[in-house]
């Protein structure tokens, strides 16, 4: 009996299952699953606070120059937040009356520690655009100093010690303690001994250069208002019959010639005080004139860190005190959209407060209101000595550009 081939059994077709994508296999997952998992949930994040956007929009980039306000353009947060408008800000770090006596042609907007420096800009630019003058935060000029050394202060009746154990901050009798200048009295003649400590040097307050920082200028302004029993210098009037002629400013320059003595006694100026003040012995220079919001943004910081408050550095609240005015000026207009966003962006005034600014808007608010609520809020006391800020006029920016051409010989 023949068999047909054909008949025997047929081939089988065997299917196998597709081969899973690399990066679902098994080994590939154990490798590289949790990082993948964490990278999901980085776009997730990313995705919600439309972060992720930001590359994809073209920023404006400004170059902005300026002193101690660039203490907010170097803050990471702050960055964070103007990149999120599409903004990306470039400083360059100068004193505020340096900023406006130099070309400014390469630049977007300058943020001007005081006003006096502003109306320098705006003189400067008769012919050029200028935006409006913005002023969204407040600092005034505080005097940073060392416990022991306010404690001598206060033990000589030069400073008003308050109530209660380590406080803070101590008011200045500003006229004692330009007597005490006057009269060259040292630490150790004030009796620094009780309070540990022992230091030959003159008494007085290192400032910045006169002639390229506000700081400086503003305690040269303190100075002359005290100088001059409490008058704001002014130009000198015209006699009768005289013809018209270019300003008089002799007093200007006797006043200047007579308080030069307390600027030169200082030595040579130092660039930022501020960190020397946080990071120096205090013997080196132990009183120090720096904004207040610097002061504050340290001890912000050190309960950050701690949890309590840095209580060998205090400061002294001069009972004449100016209250400086940060001037923001656009000088392109582009800027202005800057401009707007420091001025009323939630975002950005509550960071500025964490740094130390004092916040004046909405209307009708006070820095003091806003800023030491926010002090309270993070368990630090509030300057409650300086809550009424003193208003020492200013004199007219002729007078004042003559007087610290005078007591610091600048250019």
């Amino acid at each position: 009996m023949t068999t047909d081939r054909s008949l025997r059994e047929e081939p089988q077709l065997t299917i196998r299952p597709k081969p899973s994508a690399f990066f679902l296999r098994r080994r590939f997952l154990r490798a590289f699953g949790p990082a993948l998992a964490l990278a999901v949930s980085g776009l997730v994040a990313l995705l919600l606070t439309g972060t992720i956007a930001v590359p994809f929009h073209q920023s404006l980039v400004l170059r902005g120059k300026m002193g101690s306000k660039s203490d907010l353009f170097e803050d990471a947060k702050i960055q964070e937040i103007l990149m999120r408008h599409h903004i990306r800000v470039h400083v360059t770090r100068a004193g505020s009356r340096d900023v406006a006596t130099h070309d400014l042609s390469q630049y977007d907007f300058v943020f001007l520690s005081g006003e006096s420096a502003a109306g320098l800009v705006r003189r400067s630019r008769a012919n050029q655009w200028t935006g409006s003058a913005r002023q969204p935060f407040t600092s005034p000029i505080v005097l940073a100093t060392y416990r022991r050394y306010a404690e001598t202060l206060a033990e000589n009746k030069i400073a008003k010690k308050p109530a209660g154990d380590n406080p803070l901050y101590y008011t200045l009798d500003t006229e004692k303690f330009i007597q005490a200048m006057k009269r060259k009295q040292t630490w150790d003649s004030l009796g620094i001994a009780k309070f540990g400590a022992a230091n030959g040097n003159q008494v007085l307050a290192q400032t910045s250069n006169i002639c390229d920082a506000n700081s400086g200028a503003t305690y040269l302004i303190l100075l002359a208002f005290l100088e001059n029993g409490r008058q704001v210098p002014v130009v000198d009037p015209h006699r009768a019959g005289e013809p018209a002629g270019p300003p008089n400013l002799s007093s200007a320059q006797a006043l200047a010639n007579r308080i030069k003595p307390l600027v030169v006694a200082q030595g040579f100026p130092s660039a930022d005080l501020s960190e020397s003040y946080a990071n120096l012995a205090e013997g080196d220079k132990p009183i120090v004139v720096i904004y207040e919001h610097q002061y504050l943004a340290m001890q912000l910081r050190a309960k950050a860190q701690s949890g309590q408050a840095d209580t060998d550095r205090v400061l002294l609240y001069p009972q004449d005190n100016i209250l400086t005015k940060p001037q923001f000026l656009a000088l392109k207009p582009e800027a202005e959209r800057l401009g707007e966003l420091l001025t009323f962006d939630p975002e950005l005034q509550r960071r500025a407060m964490e740094l130390g600014f004092g916040v004046a808007t909405p209307t009708g608010s006070t820095k003091s209101a806003r800023l030491y609520d926010f002090l309270r809020e993070r368990g630090l006391p509030s300057p409650e000595s300086a809550e009424d800020d003193s208003t020492t006029p200013l004199p007219d920016n002729l007078v004042l550009e003559e007087m610290i051409k005078t007591a610091g010989d600048c250019p």
